[in-house]
């Protein structure tokens, strides 16, 4: 019956030992749209589209691939996007999870620094980005 014991506590421990050795942190970023213009994300990695109202958000990335992608801010009083930045993450957070605020992009904080931010001019459309566009010559 000892002996039976001491195999448990040996396996434990060793699974133990061997689950601190391979941990895996998935290198997430959740976008949080914290101003009251509607904000569409454009997801580089798998091109999709993101639509994020007042105080929504959206999580992605995973731990093989950084976020990669582009806000686009609706114009006040007119239905026109614009492109205001363009964010590579470089680094991943410490918990795995990063959480970027609009605010914090446009006002520099210190989570800004885990990523590559382009800003763009007032007037860059987001009909430039389409594929369809780019393989034209216009």
């Amino acid at each position: 019956m000892a002996l039976k014991h001491n195999r448990i506590i040996i396996g434990m421990i060793i699974i133990g030992n061997m689950m601190s050795m391979c941990s895996l942190h998935a290198c997430l970023t959740t976008f949080i749209n914290d101003k009251s213009a509607r904000v569409i994300i454009y997801n580089k990695d798998d091109q999709t589209l993101i639509l994020l109202g007042r105080n929504q958000k959206r999580r992605f990335g995973n731990q093989h691939k950084h976020a990669h992608f582009d806000i686009y801010v609706q114009q006040q009083n007119r239905p026109v996007l614009s492109r205001l930045y363009t964010c590579k993450q470089i680094k991943c957070g410490g918990n795995g999870n990063i959480q970027l605020k609009l605010s914090d992009i446009e006002n520099g904080t210190e989570v800004t620094e885990l990523f590559t931010i382009i800003k763009h001019g007032p007037h860059s459309p987001m009909v430039h980005e389409l594929p369809i566009m780019q393989s034209r010559n216009i």
